[in-house]
């Protein structure tokens, strides 16, 4: 006599339209209820996590769902495993790894001493203002895990052999059967061989710390507060893991003539009265050097005379920006006996008016 499945959506208690996050909390909440854990020696509560554990394997995936709404159960063939390629963790169900751990003698919120990348650094990097604009390359000395020389990164005695585990024949992972998820090879701790003895240059971390030269290479315009990246110059991996990258975050010193407001550039230009109120010519500073410009007259304190395209260069496809020259009036600073009777009159000339 065949035996009817019962329906994934009931076992779970949601409806077919369910979307993920329903599912999850579902399963959440059923799972923390009849774990063999919180019910020992329940052989009911056992077979009803197993079951729950079944259901949501398969709705949890886009696939196998897909695959049941068609046909149900009879959708899929003899052989067929509800857990295959699942993993609590990756279906964002870390909290009940933690839960589960305890049945199996591991701890999965423990790392697995296996290979693993390492971790990014985040430093700041202080450059002249000219630096920024016109991009530079630098050699800096970075604080850093480098891989440890005498093992290469292995954190085994150079020489040693190391063996494929035969307990997850090199996976690093065996599942449990009946439970959605694979766990930590307790035998390789992960690795998927069999660690020869530890490296006595890095107590078998793989890595040593010291500092190292790095070539930084800054482009052509950049801002303050922007960071760059530099490949494979963080932290060394463990257990010959990829290294993480190293993260500059650019602080621009202050330049005496000029200031920046995105990728144009402002400086003060000091004129004399006669040039404000007559018109005339007056030298502004560039990045190529001093260039002469005409001032209309009836110039006044403030106002900003642009010259196009003398600011930031231009780089990587961004056109470059203008300089501005604020115009900053400057009297004289003495005033010889004629000067100052024919400003007197030019002041009762025009307070008449």
């Amino acid at each position: 006599m065949s035996v009817t499945k019962k329906d994934y959506y009931e076992i779970l208690g949601v409806s077919r339209d369910a979307g993920e996050k329903e599912i999850k909390a579902a399963y959440r909440k059923l799972a923390r209820k009849y774990h063999p854990d919180v019910n020992k020696g329940d052989k009911r509560a056992e077979e009803k996590f197993k079951e729950i554990s079944e259901a949501f394997a398969v709705l949890s995936d886009p696939n196998k769902r897909a695959q049941y709404d068609r046909g149900g159960h009879e959708a899929f063939g003899a052989g067929f495993d509800p857990f295959a390629g699942f993993d609590v963790r990756a279906a964002g169900l870390g909290d009940l790894a933690d839960l589960f751990g305890g049945m199996f003698g591991f701890d999965p919120g423990r790392s697995a001493h296996r290979a693993a990348r390492g971790n990014d650094l985040k430093l700041e990097l202080s450059i002249d203002f000219m630096e920024a604009i016109n991009g530079t390359t630098l050699n800096l000395r970075v604080p850093r895990q480098h891989a440890c020389s005498s093992c290469g990164g292995r954190g085994e005695l150079p020489g040693s052999g190391s063996a494929v585990c035969p307990d997850c024949s090199g996976q690093g992972r065996r599942t449990q059967p009946g439970l959605p998820f694979a766990i930590p090879c307790n035998r390789c701790q992960g690795r998927g061989r069999l660690a020869g003895p530890p490296c006595e240059a890095c107590r078998g971390t793989g890595r040593r710390r010291g500092e190292e030269n790095v070539k930084v290479r800054v482009p052509v315009g950049i801002k303050a507060g922007s960071t760059v990246r530099v490949a494979a110059k963080g932290d060394a991996g463990t257990a010959g893991g990829p290294p993480g990258d190293l993260y500059l975050k650019i602080r621009v010193k202050d330049h005496p003539l000029f200031r920046r407001e995105g990728d144009d550039l402002v400086c003060e230009l000091p004129i004399g009265i006669a040039v404000a109120a007559l018109g005339g010519t007056a030298e502004v500073p560039t990045l190529d050097g001093k260039t002469t410009i005409q001032v209309p007259p009836g110039t006044r304190s403030g106002q900003r005379m642009r010259l196009a395209g003398k600011g930031v260069p231009a780089a990587g496809g961004r056109r470059a920006g203008d300089l501005h020259a604020l115009i900053q009036i400057h009297p004289p600073a003495k005033l010889d006996r004629r000067s100052r009777e024919l400003l007197e009159e030019f002041r009762e000339r025009n307070e008449r008016r």
